[in-house]
């Protein structure tokens, strides 16, 4: 079966008819040395405000993983060094965001956990996400929740009272039954 999309896709080596130098990263890079890269990278954090937006991303949970992925992508797509250079200077910007977190007091999540399978997202997980992402939607299923959980202990409880009902019920059957006479010695 076709993909819809397939049919609409830019055909394979369409970007060899385009013009060359039209992106930065088909010109010369910047930075052909790790160390330049690195020494760039550091004082660009270090001295601007992108250090308390590192911080922050760090205190909220976001990986140094991640933030040097996107750090050394955005490089690389921005021109300033090329694919192998930004592998080689990744360990030395993560030891840096590390280190700075550790200055700020806290520990930072080094890595990515690889325990979530692709594709299985726990309830827990979801409902963080909804949390933060959709919280009206957040709000209206923890109503529902909640009336479900009020209707179901009033259902308890009347089914409790209903329960008590029988017993006593059945006590006084008991008592007023002629089982309950005591025979006549003979």
């Amino acid at each position: 079966m076709m993909d819809k999309i397939s049919a609409l896709a830019v055909p394979p080596g369409n970007s060899l008819t385009d013009a060359p130098g039209k992106w930065p990263w088909e010109r010369p890079a910047r930075f052909s040395n790790p160390d330049d890269v690195i020494d760039y990278t550091v004082d660009s954090i270090s001295n601007g405000p992108v250090r308390d937006d590192m911080i922050k991303m760090m205190l909220a949970g976001i990986t140094v993983e991640e933030l040097v992925e996107q750090i050394t992508f955005k490089g690389f797509m921005a021109g300033a060094f090329t694919p192998d250079v930004a592998e080689i200077v990744k360990p030395a910007i993560g030891i840096f965001l590390a280190d700075m977190a550790i200055q700020e007091g806290f520990e930072p999540q080094m890595f990515v956990d690889e325990e979530p399978v692709e594709g299985e997202v726990t309830d827990e997980a979801f409902f963080r996400i909804l949390k933060n992402k959709n919280p009206e939607l957040f709000s209206g299923m923890i109503e529902a929740l909640n009336k479900d959980q009020r209707t179901l202990m009033k259902s308890e409880e009347k089914f409790e009272s209903m329960r008590a009902e029988r017993t006593q019920a059945q006590e006084e059957v008991k008592q007023n039954s002629f089982l309950a006479v005591e025979e006549k010695p003979q």
